[in-house]
């Protein structure tokens, strides 16, 4: 019966009926999992909200060791990213809402209420832990798998964020309802060597009517030693044409050779998340990363845009901003072992 409907409505023009993504609830010998609830995003309106938990004690006090998670996203959202919580500055867990987050009991701070939530100086400490763009209606789900020998490692009772952010406007849709889980699954196989992540954002970003197609780059070091990516992934708006990372030697002032490049995306609203890599960064290096832009009218006007720019150039300028109506972003995502530091962050 469910085949014949599914022909029907197909046959007649109507859209199939949305079939939801499904992970599986782990034990404690399995991991741990993460749900947030559904929730609508109103016709015009971009929602980010941040969920709080801590990591539970699954093996008597002793450290979890993660080798594989699985991201999922309803299709709509912008992204998802998870940080270990370290500063509190202005968004605080304590400050949020009791909610079942399925496998964990945490707080939410609403972003509609608390603009904490949307400003990146709160969380400018906290290391990263994973992230995800990917939320197309016929593969919602990443399912990433760490190289042999690698995981990431959490301690009892770390408190973690998970931040997630959907829109529904005219740069992006959300056809149903909002909704994103975690899988994290323990390492079963004795992994000790642990995963490094980088997070780095170029902020000075000026997308205008009289610089339409403008280029900025950022440079990352990591501390002196090797370093080994194995997954890299890129985030900008709708006005990024063309997002690149690059191994870098740490000492050179101009772009690298291409011969460095390892993740190149022109997609804005699924970029790829590049997994499996093998690019071993110089020793006293770390990565550059640019991001190209083409200047576009706001569908709504510039006044909302030239509301947010600092210089007030009433020139319709993008600049550095979280919502993806009127700001544009260039954050680069990269994943290293072995770690040699609890984060690399430049901002």
């Amino acid at each position: 019966m469910r085949f014949a409907f599914a022909f029907i409505l197909v046959a007649t023009g109507c859209p199939a009926p949305y079939e939801p993504w499904l992970l599986d609830e782990l034990s404690p010998a399995d991991g741990i999992w993460v749900r947030t609830p559904e929730f609508k995003v109103a016709a015009g309106q971009e929602v980010q909200d941040c969920y709080f938990f801590d990591v539970p004690d699954l093996a008597g006090g002793a450290d979890l060791w993660i080798d594989r998670a699985q991201l999922a996203l309803n299709a709509g959202s912008h992204h998802m990213n998870v940080f270990r919580v370290k500063t509190i500055v202005g968004l605080d867990p304590a400050a949020g809402t009791p909610i079942e987050l399925g496998g964990v009991q945490g707080t939410v701070v609403h972003g509609a209420d608390n603009m904490n939530c949307w400003k990146s100086a709160n969380w400018a400490d906290w290391p990263l832990v994973a992230n995800s763009q990917q939320s197309t209606e016929d593969n919602p789900i990443i399912d990433w798998k760490l190289p042999a020998g690698v995981a990431t490692r959490f301690s009892p009772g770390e408190k973690l964020m998970l931040q997630v952010h959907y829109v529904n406007a005219s740069d992006q849709v959300t056809p149903w309802s909002a909704r994103a889980g975690i899988n994290f699954y323990r390492s079963k196989d004795g992994d000790t060597m642990e995963l490094g992540t980088l997070f780095a954002t170029q902020q000075n970003i000026r997308v205008c009517r009289s610089n339409p197609t403008p280029s900025y780059s950022g440079t990352c070091a990591m501390p002196a030693g090797t370093h080994n990516v194995t997954a890299a992934n890129g985030h900008f708006h709708s006005r990024g044409t063309e997002f690149r990372i690059w191994a870098w030697d740490g000492l050179t002032t101009t772009r690298p050779d291409d011969s460095a490049l390892f993740y190149d995306s022109d997609t804005w609203d699924e970029p790829d998340m590049a997994t499996g890599l093998d690019v071993t960064l110089p020793t006293t290096g770390g990565i550059w990363w640019t991001c190209d832009y083409q200047w576009s009218e706001p569908a709504g006007g510039c006044e909302a845009v030239d509301a947010r720019d600092p210089q007030h150039a009433n020139d319709c300028c993008y600049t550095f901003g979280p919502t993806v109506e009127t700001s544009e972003h260039c954050n680069a995502f990269v994943y290293y072992y072995p770690r040699v530091t609890e984060a690399v962050t430049c901002f």
